[in-house]
C-alpha cells in the first residue's frame, strides 16, 4: 500500500500560515515605543539625580589668581568638603567666604563638570602703608586702606608732613602703583609732599620724583638709575636724568 502526501506550493504554504491581526500591530508598535520611553525617562531621572549624589561629588577645587594667600587658605575659606555632591555645592555662599577675606579684591566660584570647582579671585596689591597708632595701614593700587597688618615685601612706607593730606596721599599712590614690582621693592620710603615727592632706597639713596605727574616715565627712569652708580637722583624730567 502506498501513501499520497500532497505537498502544496510555496506561495499557498505561506497563505496558509496564520498571520498576526492587522488590529495588533499598531499595539506591539506603541508597546516597543512606550518601552523606549521608559528607558529614556529612567535614563534621564538618573542624569537629574547623579549631581547629588556622591558619583558626582567634588574631586578637587582649583585656585587661580592668589598671590599672598596660599591655594590652602583660599580652599578652607571655601569650605567646600571633598566628595560634597556638586549639585550641592552653594557657590554663592562660597565665594562670600572666600571674599569676607580682607586680601580678596573680586572672587568668583564656579562648577567645573563633573568633579571640579574652581575658585578664580584677584587680591589686593599693596604697594604703600602709612604707619598710624593702630599699626601700618596698608594701600592698594587704587588708594584704598584694606588692612591693618604686617607690611609685605614692595609695599613702601608714605610719610611726611603732607601726609594727613588726601589729595598728596592719592598722588603718592600713584607714583607707588606706577614703579614696577622688582623697582618698589628697592624702595623703602617716599616722602610725599604736593609738588616734591622724594623717594629713599633701603640703602640709602634719595631719588627726587618731583610732582605726580608724567608717571610711567619716570617709573622707567627709576629702574634705569637704580642700576647707576651714585647716591642722589633727579629724575623729575625722566628725559634728562642727573645724579650725585
Amino acid at each position: 500500500m502506498s501513501t499520497k502526501i500532497s505537498v502544496p506550493p510555496p506561495e499557498e504554504a505561506e497563505e496558509r500560515q496564520p498571520r498576526q491581526p492587522e488590529e495588533q500591530r499598531p499595539k506591539n508598535r506603541r508597546r516597543t515605543i512606550g518601552i523606549a520611553a521608559g528607558c529614556v525617562a529612567i535614563v534621564a531621572a538618573l542624569a537629574a539625580i547623579a549631581p547629588f549624589t556622591p558619583v558626582m561629588g567634588v574631586k578637587e577645587v582649583t585656585v587661580e589668581g592668589n598671590r599672598t594667600l596660599s591655594a590652602d587658605q583660599v580652599r578652607d575659606l571655601a569650605g567646600i568638603a571633598p566628595d560634597t555632591p556638586m549639585g550641592r555645592v552653594d557657590v554663592n555662599d562660597a565665594a562670600h567666604r572666600v571674599a569676607s577675606d580682607p586680601w580678596i579684591k573680586t572672587v568668583t566660584v564656579a562648577r567645573n563638570w563633573p568633579n571640579t570647582v574652581d575658585v578664580a579671585l584677584e587680591e589686593h596689591v599693596a604697594v604703600a602703608y602709612l604707619k598710624q597708632s593702630d599699626g601700618a595701614h596698608l594701600i592698594d593700587r587704587d588708594g584704598k586702606a584694606f588692612l591693618v597688618a604686617e607690611p609685605p615685601a614692595g609695599a613702601v612706607e608714605l610719610v611726611g608732613a603732607q601726609a594727613d593730606n588726601e589729595q598728596v596721599m592719592a598722588d603718592a599712590v600713584d607714583i607707588a602703583s606706577s614703579i614696577s614690582d622688582e623697582a618698589r621693592g628697592e624702595i623703602a620710603v617716599i616722602e610725599v609732599g604736593p609738588f616734591n615727592h622724594v623717594l629713599k632706597t633701603h640703602d640709602g639713596r634719595t631719588i627726587y620724583w618731583g610732582a605726580s605727574e608724567d608717571n610711567q616715565n619716570k617709573a622707567y627712569a627709576l629702574e634705569a638709575v637704580l642700576q647707576m652708580e651714585g647716591r642722589e637722583f633727579n629724575i623729575t624730567n625722566p628725559q634728562l636724568v642727573t645724579s650725585k
